[in-house]
Formats: C-alpha cells, structure tokens, sequence
C-alpha cells in the first residue's frame, strides 16, 4: 500500500491526501504556498525537476547550460527531503477515478519493476501537467522538426545546430548543401519561436562568424507565422518594432502564411491569401506553435462530460466542472478557465466621454481604436478584438446607419460585441504561478475553516483574479520588448538590461541564480560553446 492506514483514514479532523500532477510553474507555486500541517502532499511527475521555461531559447545555444534552469523538484517539496509531510514520485499520470479518488500512474523510466502500475489515493487532486506541442495534423511535424517545450527539445536543437555547421563546411558538402545545412526555419511568431530566433542570430552574428569563417553570410534565419503580425498577442507597437528589427538583422519574416508539410530537407508553406505554395529548404525546423493536450486531461473530460476542448473547465476557484464533490483542480496549461472582469458595457457612459476626445457627442472609428488600446489592461476582452484587427469590423456593425460615428446607443452596441470576447486566460507562466499560490493559500483557508467549529459552514475563499504583471520577450543584440502595467511599452537596451535583472530574480533558488549569472558572465566573456557532445 502507498500510504500508512494513518493516511488512509480520511477524516474531517485529519490531515486530507493532496495529490499534485506535474512539476511546473503551477505545481511549484503551489507547493511553496501549501501549509504540509493541513496536508499530506504527493507530487507525482514523469520529470524530477523544475524547468525555468523563459530562459529555454538560451540553451538551444549555449547561452545559458540546461542544467542552469533546472531545480530538483525533492528540493522545492515542502519542509525538504527531510520532511514527512510530502513525497515525490516520478511517474505518469494515466487516468484519473473521480469515483474511487484515486490516480492511476506508471513507471515510464528505463529501470521497472515487474509491475510498472500503482494507484495514488487522494482527497484533493490537483492537475497542473501542463499540455504539449500541437502539430495542427500537419504530416512530417514530428518526424522532421523539433519542438521547443523541454530541455530535451533545447539539447536535441543544439546538437543539430552544431552538426550542420561542420557538414556545411566540409569538402565533400556542395554549395547547394551547405546553403541548406546552415538554414534555419522557425515555425510560428509567438514568444517562443521569435526568441529562438533572436538568440540564433546572436550566435550565428557572435560565434559562428569567429569560429566558421568560411560559413560567413551564409546562415539564414526564416520565421513562418499564420497571422499578419509576429508576437500578435502582444501590443500592437511590440510587433511592429520586432518586425523592423528582425528586418535590420536580415531575418526573413514570412507573415500570412501557413506550413502544410514537413520534410526532410525543407517546409511546404502556403500563403493565406494568395494560396501558392513554396518550398523552403532548411537543415533544421523548430516547430514552435500551438498547444494540444495529454490523453490523461482528454479522458478525464470524457468522463466528466466536457467539450473535447484544450484544457479542463474550470470556475472561478480552479475545481473541474462536473465533479460532484468539488475534489479536482485543475491550473495552468492544461485548464481552461474563461477570463471574469468588468464588463465595458457596464460602463458604457464613462467609456463613451472618455472616447469623445473632440466632444463632439459621438464616437468616431480612431476614437473606438484609440480607447480599446488605451482601457485593454483593465478589460483584457479587448486584446482578442484589437488582436484580430477586427475593431473596424464592430464599428461598422453597430454603425446602423452608416454615419460613420456611434452615438450612445450605438457605441453600446459596440461594446456588446467586444465584451463577447470574454476569453480563457493566456497559456503562460505568469498565469500558471499566480494560480498555484492562489490555490495553495485556498486549499490552506479550506483546511483552517474545516478546523474551526466556529467557521461558517458556507465559508469559500474568494475567487481567482488574474492579474498581468507585464511581460518581456527579447529580440537579439542585447534588445528586448517590454509590456508594462497600464498602457506602456520599452524598448531596446535598457529593457534588455532589466530583463536579465528580472529573470536572474525570478530564479527559483540562489543556486539557479548563481549558474545562470555564471553562463551569462562566460558567455560574454569567451563566447559560447559550439561543442556537439
């Protein structure tokens, strides 16, 4: 049995069995804030460390080692390896019982036992597994490109990098081979792939021209995104400024277009518009776009009687709709909670003065523009209109008379349409963490009431409220892009400098902290290491 019969027995005046899937962002917040006195903790993963997943892009180079950015997940468990109050195993999660309370796990490492299975009993369950890469069912995804979500991903997109710049140069190795070994394409222009991207350049610009000189002007970067702008879930003024930079490092931005295939040696891309096709050779792809799910969260949503979506339903306190007694959680990539805030229309004659910059009485089209930029920080339904540049579409809806201005009426109306794109919360880290340390501080409040007889019955901790902190990405040659709290944005070197600031802060512990400054400081000194091991 896994438990001692003390665990087992799950009274109300006992210590109840939590049980946490995962080991990222939402798990290890969780776990720092979870009070081991109110529960027994069980950590079950099928990897025994913590990633930090923003400074990932740097390994695929050398800018930074991988074993910098990962913690041993024993040392983030509460109270320590020491403690009696936790536990870890490495496993994975199959299926979840919410029946019988309990998880199904298996031992998927090279060393079994004879029987690989076991169950894990539970009283609380949180899921917080994250989701993997989707291929969006293009053929040649997983056989010819690399993703960018594990170190595993990092270490195999370096050792390729390191082995086309040596083919490339060989004698045997034709001009035509060489010019496709020391190409790159990057599918998708979302955080992940535009920093790949940026960090490529630097060490083809800062390393490889030193080291390979014969490789010189050779190497090219091209970055394939669907949509019309990269970084498009970031402002507006982001994007562009990443695009012209990109164009001034000669990094091919091909925006509207769509990779139908992957191949051997290059990708089939399709443009949205214009539907030709074309052939980009490559010596490596990083498929860098699109999150899917585990079978475990589609077998749960099966059982629960959920829409086959991305993630997990959740409410306003993280518990999986459909479980009867309110035992699962769930946080992170792999739930899909909808974003709950103030709805404009509800403050719809505020909005209309303050958009009626010329007092003129109605709104006209850059005006609406204008204030869905300026109030998007407080009404996050907002960045969906303004992201798929449909703001002109709304106004024309709700212009009925085709005046070409909204009176109050009208520019409710307009409100209403944007106030329908209430949405789930982003996919990042930042969202992940404050969800695990808002969870942990509820589970902690649940227990407190539990044991005082004095605490109402109805008592229930105050529901989860997302709030954007701001977010970086970087851009290559010591530049990066910032969006700050309110309306702001940064730009350039000093947003550079206060990335890493942040990030070296941001580690998990001062062991982390002090390899990761360590890599940084080398790196700039000596330069980084092309070594294929």
């Amino acid at each position: 049995e896994l438990f001692p019969t003390s665990l087992n027995a799950s009274s109300a005046r006992e210590k109840q069995r939590l049980v946490v899937l995962g080991s990222g962002w939402g798990a290890t917040a969780l776990l720092r804030s979870i009070d081991t006195s109110k529960y027994d903790v069980t950590l079950v993963s099928p990897r025994n460390y913590f990633l930090m997943t923003a400074l990932l892009p740097g390994v695929t180079v050398g800018t930074v080692e991988a074993r910098s950015v990962i913690t041993p997940i024993r040392e983030l468990l509460p109270n320590g390896t020491r403690g009696a109050h936790s536990r870890f195993f490495e496993a994975t999660a199959l299926s979840v019982d919410p029946v019988r309370r309990t998880v199904k796990c298996r031992d998927d490492s090279a060393v079994q036992s004879k029987n690989p299975d076991f169950e894990v009993k539970y009283d609380k369950l949180v899921l917080a597994v994250g989701a993997p890469c989707s291929t969006f069912d293009v053929p040649g995804v997983r056989e010819h490109a690399f993703f960018l979500k594990e170190v595993e991903d990092a270490l195999g997109i370096r050792r390729r990098l390191g082995d086309m710049l040596e083919s490339a140069q060989l004698p045997c190795t034709t001009a035509e081979e060489s010019q496709r070994f020391t190409s790159v394409v990057i599918v998708g222009g979302g955080p992940t792939g535009v920093e790949f991207a940026a960090e490529l350049e630097d060490f083809l610009e800062e390393d490889v021209v030193r080291l390979y000189p014969e490789l010189q002007g050779q190497p090219k970067i091209t970055v394939i995104h669907n949509t019309d702008h990269i970084l498009n879930s970031y402002d507006r003024r982001i994007s562009e400024y990443a695009k012209e930079n990109f164009t001034r490092k000669n990094i091919d931005v091909r925006t509207g277009q769509t990779v139908v295939a992957v191949e051997q040696g290059g990708v089939i891309a399709v443009d949205n518009k214009t539907k030709v096709k074309s052939f980009i050779p490559c010596g490596v792809c990083v498929w860098a776009t699109g999150l899917s799910k585990y079978p475990l969260i589609g077998s749960l949503q099966k059982i629960l009687g959920q829409p086959q979506l991305r993630g997990l339903a959740v409410d306003s306190y993280l518990k999986v709709q459909g479980v009867p007694d309110g035992s699962i959680y769930a946080l992170g990539d792999c739930a899909d909670m909808r974003m709950e805030g103030a709805k404009m229309m509800d403050h719809a004659h505020k909005l209309f003065k303050e958009a009626d910059v010329d007092k003129s009485g109605n709104i006209d089209l850059k005006e609406l523009q204008d204030l869905l930029t300026k109030v998007r920080q407080k009404f996050p339904q907002t960045q969906e209109v303004l992201k798929k540049d449909n703001v002109q579409e709304i106004f024309d809806k709700a212009d009925a008379n085709k005046s070409g201005t909204l009176c109050l009426g009208q520019f409710i109306r307009a409100l209403e349409v944007a106030d329908s794109n209430m949405r789930s919360l982003p996919t990042t880290a930042q969202v992940a963490a404050q969800q695990g340390l808002y969870l942990g501080t509820s589970l902690n409040s649940i227990a407190n009431c539990i044991d005082d007889d004095d605490a109402p019955a109805s008592h229930s901790p105050p529901k989860f409220q997302y709030k954007h902190m701001g977010r970086f990405t970087t851009l290559g040659g010591e530049e990066a892009a910032a969006e700050l709290p309110g309306d702001a944005v940064s730009t350039g070197f000093g947003t550079m400098m206060l990335w890493y600031a942040v990030y070296a802060s941001e580690q998990i512990s001062w062991r982390n902290r002090f390899l990761v400054l360590s890599d940084w400081t080398k790196k700039s000194i000596f330069g980084r290491d092309p070594s294929r091991i």
